[in-house]
């Protein structure tokens, strides 16, 4: 998503501020942010979560839930985790606990895509055609604005979420990596970061490591959309 894009939702919020005769730094105030959040939110530099869009609304009795539905695609963040990749056994574990992580990370975005949160055991991964699943994922990656990559399983064979990782850095979304402590990374992750630091045009993704997917989840809790790549 691009400035432009948000523009719709940063108009609608400098002409209430300006009915209501309040000021960004004062509207920070009442919100317990910083100002400089305010500023991209008014300069369409992003958007903020609907629950603060409702906060806003009724400090400034202004309507602006219509204006952020235009300003946000379906999915702001999509989320991808290893599944066919890992082993079989292990599948039902994972899958919890990236669910715990999802849902932490629900909170804080305005629309959230995890396309494996159907696949629970292996046998899951055959109810439906391989081309038609990739090609689904791949349009809602495309539209989506942060992508957030999630393994608390060792990989043992290739998995589509690579392939959705590099297209996210491919892109340059803005992009989070999670992987528990103890497991490989990805292969086009090792030294990504010092390459990234070198090369300007490379995303400069975040990447974390845990101890469990409740740390995770705790990060995200108290990081929000800054460590999604969406303040």
């Amino acid at each position: 998503m691009t400035a432009h894009d948000n523009a719709r939702f940063s108009k609608a919020l400098r002409k209430a501020m300006e009915d209501a005769d309040i000021t960004q730094a004062a509207l920070a105030r009442e919100l317990g942010t910083d100002a400089s959040q305010v500023s991209r939110w008014a300069n369409g530099k992003a958007v903020p979560h609907i629950n603060t869009v409702r906060r806003i609304e009724r400090l400034l009795k202004a309507d602006l839930a219509g204006a952020l539905a235009e300003s946000t695609p379906d999915y702001e963040l999509f989320v991808s985790a290893p599944i066919s990749g890992i082993m079989h056994e292990d599948i039902p574990e994972h899958h919890d606990a990236v669910a715990r992580v999802v849902s932490a990370a629900n909170d804080h975005v305005n629309g959230l895509i995890w396309p494996g949160s159907h696949i629970r055991t292996a046998a899951d991964c055959l109810t439906a055609a391989a081309d038609l699943v990739t090609e689904k994922n791949m349009k809602a990656l495309y539209s989506s604005q942060a992508y957030l990559y999630l393994q608390f399983a060792e990989v043992v064979r290739p998995s589509s979420a690579f392939v959705e990782l590099g297209f996210a850095l491919g892109r340059k979304m803005k992009v989070t990596i999670i992987v528990q402590q103890g497991l490989k990374n990805p292969f086009m992750l090792r030294g990504f970061s010092a390459v990234a630091e070198s090369l300007d045009f490379l995303p400069k993704a975040r990447t974390y490591e845990v101890a469990s997917a409740d740390e995770a989840a705790s990060l995200i809790k108290g990081s929000g959309r800054e460590l999604l790549g969406l303040s």
